[in-house]
């Protein structure tokens, strides 16, 4: 009695003329077990697509006959890769800009780290820039994860630890102008009931708007 794998080798030497159950089997029996066997053996093969069958005879898929299905394969539409491609260039832009606003710091960074080396920052501890400002914003925003509403109170202890000295009316005076001028935007508190005493000393009592807790920085040169 022949194995499965006898049987494919010599259905593979046959080629192009195949062969029989009766002669793979050995026997034109039917009721007998090495033809009932050699059936269920064949009919194996063939739900593997190794082997097809052509009217009585059996061959290598691909020799004669109907060749082996091929698996379906899903492609990608038209549609759906430009979508993709929406996706990942949204994705990059908005990487792109986060690694903008990267450089755009570290170069105010070096130019203040340059002033100080040659001096032009002489008497400037007294009262922080724009720039200077803006590099003590940026740094509340990134360690605080603040979401671009930095409260004012923070904002001027920053400036302090940065060495600059100012009273809060000056800073006051200053941020009212850059809210102004639309460099920055000043944002009410909406409890300020709920704020500690000493941060709510540090805010911006404005007689149109009411009192002034959170920046905004709008303009980026």
């Amino acid at each position: 009695m022949k194995t499965k794998e006898e049987m494919l080798k010599l259905i593979r030497e046959s080629g192009k003329k195949g062969m029989t159950l009766t002669e793979l089997s050995g026997t034109r029996k039917r009721s007998s077990a090495e033809y009932k066997l050699t059936k269920q053996f064949l009919a194996d093969l063939e739900s593997q697509h190794l082997i097809v069958k052509s009217g009585s005879r059996y061959y290598l898929a691909g020799v004669r006959g109907k060749k082996a299905p091929k698996k379906k394969v899903n492609y990608i539409t038209k549609e759906e890769f430009e979508e993709v491609l929406r996706e990942v260039y949204k994705d990059l832009s908005a990487l792109k800009n986060e690694i903008d606003r990267v450089y755009e710091y570290v170069d105010e960074v070096f130019l203040v780290t340059r002033k100080k080396s040659t001096g032009e920052t002489k008497g400037a501890k007294d009262f922080p820039d724009e720039e200077e400002m803006r590099i003590a914003y940026d740094n509340i925003n990134e360690r605080e994860n603040a979401g671009d509403s930095v409260s004012i109170a923070e904002f001027k202890r920053e400036l302090e630890k940065m060495g600059f000295r100012f009273t809060d009316e000056e800073m006051n005076k200053k941020l009212l102008e850059m809210d102004k001028n639309e460099v920055i935007y000043l944002q009410e508190a909406n409890n300020p009931e709920t704020l500690e005493e000493s941060e709510r000393k540090r805010g911006i009592n404005d007689k149109e708007r009411g009192f002034l807790f959170y920046i905004t920085w709008i303009k980026r040169l």
